[in-house]
């Protein structure tokens, strides 16, 4: 929002606001200290509580991981043992429950030691004098702890249970003794002495809670993407017992894989064996089927059987097409003698049929007919030649009409003929897919049961050869296992978060206070977020009786009241009447107006101070004056002169109070009254300033209905009492000029980078001073000694 009439504020640069915003924060400096002093004793307490941990690595080699196997077959990969090596799976793999437990049982790293300090309690691993032997077990679940302490060459003192239930007794070295059902022996170590004044403690567990507590510190993981090296670490508290505890894993691991490769390898042998006898049988039996199938079906070679049989039947088909020819042949020709409309003339060839009887019989027809035709025109129709023409014609047509039948029936019965071998050459023919089908079937299984007989055979040559292979693991240990640490506590990492908590928790509990913080902390704030120019400051008063400012007094609140009446008078000269209101009630502003009445009169000015806050009056009260009869009285018509209910302060004569005097019905009617104008037209020409006090514009419309008698507004702000909200009304005020020239007051300020303020003090002693020493017997933060000034 763009700043207005801001010729008293002082607008914050960044430099400004940077300061602003540490010496917030430096002001809870006590607090930083004492969080700095909390966690790092907190973080000392810790380290020197925490028995310190080691940390053991080694590096093993997968040999045939990322080897590349597309050439070789299943079988071949199973005699192998592994396949294409996956480096996640065999990081699973070792960090499996499975070898862990193995390791612990085999080895007996579910027994630990302890020899007890003045703070710590230290593992000793080997160190101890002693080694605790379980001859019987049956609770396979509980652990187990003894104490052991005055230890000498026969034995000592054993103790079990927890504190107040433990229990004690004397053992001797290699004497058995039962505990919870279960049967113990402590064998001494002739190569270490005994110290009677240690106390040693022996532990054991189950082997599944010691191998998920050693699971629960290993770490595998892969060198690099190109390698096949995995790097082995395990963290404990003793460094021996790690390094000794990698070197057993690495040993087990190979040993596990050769033990599985021998059971493959075995396993593999038998599957072999047993394949072989199935697969021979089934070969004799499919060798069986063929036989029978081609036997049965008259099958020598399908091949050339098809190809004759095709080239059959494309012939019959053929012959078949000739003889229907002539069959149509001999139709056309009998249709031709049954048509009467041909009768007389010559009757057409025999157009392929081969028949010598029927063509002279059609060469004689059409040669009778030739004749008739000639001699016809030169003789009558009963001429005899005539009729013995016509007698032979039909006797012609006769015998060639048998004839054509006696062609046909021959040419149907070939026909059938024809047809009935060329049904059996396509039955064959269609029948050869089929025999083809079943027959290929029998002889793939045939060609695959002979294949895989012969591949069992050599497969099984191989696997008796390379089962000599299966005591070389697929792994390999580079270097033995080492340690080195601690690695636990880390006390720099310690050191450093619990300095880093020490800062950032009350760092961070200031700044969620100041982030939830709804209240107005000081003058930057209100300059961001509105457009009235801020007039001054005034500084908080610890007692209330110092708010009240005695006309000598040279304290700070006093110095600052006069700051404003300069600034006021500066801003508005020639101004007479200056109304002083709030957003709300408990801001201040009957305070301020009772000090600025009088650092306005305290020069010799007559100055008027009304009480127009007439519905919840505090300026009679806080000065101690008689308030029956005030301004509503006068407003009413009870009162009839100013005189009567004017009251002079003692220390300044030239300063009127004027009370609100009694609470009216309607308190807004009241000032509505004709007698308002007249009340301050009377005060204008007796007093040079009049101070009206009213009640909060938030509230009530009091201050909007006396603005038009005024010349100039004082709105107060009360840090840490003003809502944020409330600085969206006083814009909308100052926006629409419902108040006139209204400037702001900030009341209540505590100096300080707690609050966000640095302001200029002042004393009889040293005269003015920044922000240091003590106002008004309160205690503030400085950033440098004050100076005095002239």
């Amino acid at each position: 929002m763009q700043q207005k009439n801001s010729f008293f504020e002082v607008t914050p640069t960044g430099e400004k606001s940077m300061k602003d915003s540490l010496a917030k924060y430096l002001a809870y400096y006590p607090l930083v200290l004492l969080s700095l002093a909390v966690f790092i004793g907190a973080a000392y307490y810790y380290i020197h509580i925490t028995p310190p941990k080691y940390q053991a690595s080694t590096l093993l080699m997968v040999r045939n991981a990322g080897r590349s196997s597309s050439d070789e077959d299943l079988v071949a990969k199973a005699m192998q043992g592994k396949q294409e090596v996956d480096m996640g799976n065999e990081i699973l793999m070792l960090s499996s429950g499975r070898i862990m437990q193995r390791v612990v049982s085999k080895y007996g790293y579910n027994i630990s030691y302890y020899i007890k300090g003045r703070v710590l309690t230290t593992e000793v691993y080997k160190g101890a004098p002693f080694q605790l032997i379980v001859k019987e077990l049956k609770d396979s679940t509980s652990t187990v702890r003894f104490t052991l302490t005055n230890m000498n060459g026969k034995g000592g003192s054993l103790s079990y249970g927890k504190d107040k239930n433990s229990r004690s007794f004397q053992f001797n070295w290699n004497t058995p003794f039962t505990y919870k059902g279960n049967l113990y022996v402590l064998v001494p170590k002739q190569d270490l002495g005994f110290n009677a004044d240690a106390e040693y403690i022996a532990q054991w567990r189950s082997v599944p809670a010691e191998a998920g507590n050693l699971s629960s510190k290993f770490l595998v993981e892969s060198m690099d993407k190109r390698s096949n090296v995995l790097s082995l670490k395990l963290t404990t508290e003793n460094i021996d017992r790690s390094a000794d505890i990698l070197n057993s894993i690495c040993t087990e691991y190979n040993l596990s894989d050769i033990e599985e490769r021998n059971k493959l390898s075995e396993s593999t042998v038998r599957f072999i064996d047993d394949r072989l006898n199935v697969i021979s049988g089934e070969l004799k039996g499919v060798e069986g089927n063929l036989e029978s199938y081609q036997g049965s079906r008259n099958l020598i070679d399908i091949k050339s059987q098809a190809d004759q049989s095709f080239a059959n039947a494309n012939d019959i088909s053929n012959s078949i097409k000739e003889l229907n020819i002539k069959q149509g042949v001999v139709a056309m020709i009998s249709g031709y003698f049954n048509n009467n409309s041909s009768s007389g003339k010559l009757v057409p060839s025999s157009m392929g049929l081969d028949d010598p009887t029927l063509a002279a019989l059609i060469a004689q027809y059409n040669e009778l007919q030739l004749k008739k035709d000639r001699e016809a025109p030169l003789v009558g129709p009963n001429n005899l030649n005539i009729q013995d023409m016509n007698n032979q014609l039909v006797n012609l047509k006769n015998s060639i009409l048998e004839s054509l039948n006696g062609i046909s029936r021959n040419l149907r019965l070939q026909e059938n003929q024809l047809a009935g071998h060329n049904t059996q050459y396509r039955q064959f023919l269609s029948s050869l897919p089929h025999n083809e089908r079943v027959m290929q079937e029998i002889k793939r299984k045939q060609s695959i049961t002979e294949g895989l007989y012969l591949y069992l055979l050599q497969k099984r040559e191989e696997a008796a050869i390379s089962s000599t292979s299966a005591s070389v693991s697929h792994y390999k240990q580079l270097d033995p296992a080492y340690g080195y640490g601690p690695v636990e506590p880390n006390k720099m990492n310690i050191y450093l978060c619990a300095t880093l908590l020490g800062l950032f928790l009350p760092i961070g509990f200031v700044y969620l206070k100041d982030l939830f913080n709804s209240k107005i902390q000081g003058r930057e704030e209100i300059v961001r977020q509105v457009a009235v120019p801020v007039i001054g400051d005034v500084v908080h008063a610890p007692k209330a009786k110092h708010r009240i400012l005695s006309p000598k007094s040279r304290n700070l609140l006093s110095e600052q009241f006069r700051s404003i009446r300069t600034n006021l008078t500066f801003l508005h000269k020639g101004k007479q009447v200056f109304l002083v209101t709030s957003s709300v009630g408990g801001e201040g502003k009957s305070t301020i107006s009772i000090n600025l009445a009088s650092v306005l009169a305290s020069p010799g000015k007559k100055v008027a101070l009304l009480e127009f806050d007439i519905r919840k009056p505090s300026i009679a009260n806080a000065l101690n004056l008689d308030s029956s009869k005030g301004l509503t009285d006068y407003l009413n018509g009870d009162v009839q002169h100013l005189s009567a209910i004017s009251h002079p302060m003692e220390q300044l004569s030239n300063l009127h109070v004027y009370p609100s005097g009694s609470l009216p019905l309607n308190p807004a009617d009241t000032l509505l009254s004709g007698k308002v104008a007249e009340l301050f037209a009377l005060l204008r020409k007796d007093y040079d300033f009049v101070v009206v006090d009213t009640a909060p514009a938030g509230m009530v419309s009091d201050p909007f209905l006396l603005d038009q008698y005024c010349d100039a507004t004082l709105f107060v702000v009360r840090q840490r009492f003003t809502q944020k909200k409330q600085l969206h009304f006083i814009n909308d005020l100052f926006d629409a000029q419902k108040l006139r020239n209204m400037v702001l007051v900030l009341n209540d300020v505590k100096t300080g980078g707690r609050y966000g303020y640095y302001g200029y003090g002042y004393d009889n002693k040293n005269g003015y001073y920044e922000s240091n020493g003590k106002v008004n017997g309160a205690k503030v933060f400085s950033w440098r000694k004050g100076k005095k000034m002239v």
